[in-house]
């Protein structure tokens, strides 16, 4: 009944999580253009391009980068730096909940979908400044973004 019940709020999670926001729409990004650079300015967060990503890394050094994929998923890599939170395990609302609200953290999956659900959730919880990555793993490596095996 447990594994019935986490797995319901997940689903209720998806379900309830609104269309993505594009960045431009979110007056809280400014995202690099091909004519003007800009710098991400950091807010309540949002859901970012695979480029604001590896811009986000790269201007916040005390970045938090949460991968929320299964073991079995990690075997392909991971960005540089992140640390894994299942989103699978039983333990995930307690270790979500275990971490500082007023850190800044970026939260990525295999394609994007559980990572706008955390990020919802996060929010929901009282954290102030997460961010989604809009695609999932293999499109922050194709971007360029170092990852580690």
């Amino acid at each position: 009944m447990q594994y019935v019940s986490r797995y319901f709020l997940i689903l209720l999670l998806f379900l309830s999580v609104s269309c993505k926001q594009n960045a431009k729409d979110n007056p809280e990004l400014s995202s690099k253009t091909a004519n003007s650079p800009g710098i991400i300015s950091i807010g309540t967060g949002g859901s970012l391009t695979p480029l604001q990503v590896k811009d986000l890394i790269q201007e916040n050094p005390g970045l938090i980068i949460i991968d929320l994929r299964t073991p079995q998923e990690l075997e392909l890599g991971m960005v540089e730096n992140a640390i894994n939170i299942d989103m699978y395990n039983q333990n995930f609302l307690s270790d979500i909940k275990g971490l500082k609200k007023d850190e800044k953290y970026l939260l990525y999956c295999s394609v994007g979908g559980r990572s706008s659900a955390a990020s919802e959730l996060m929010k929901n919880e009282g954290f102030t400044s997460v961010f989604n990555s809009k695609k999932g793993f293999s499109s922050l490596k194709a971007e360029g973004i170092t990852v580690k095996k």
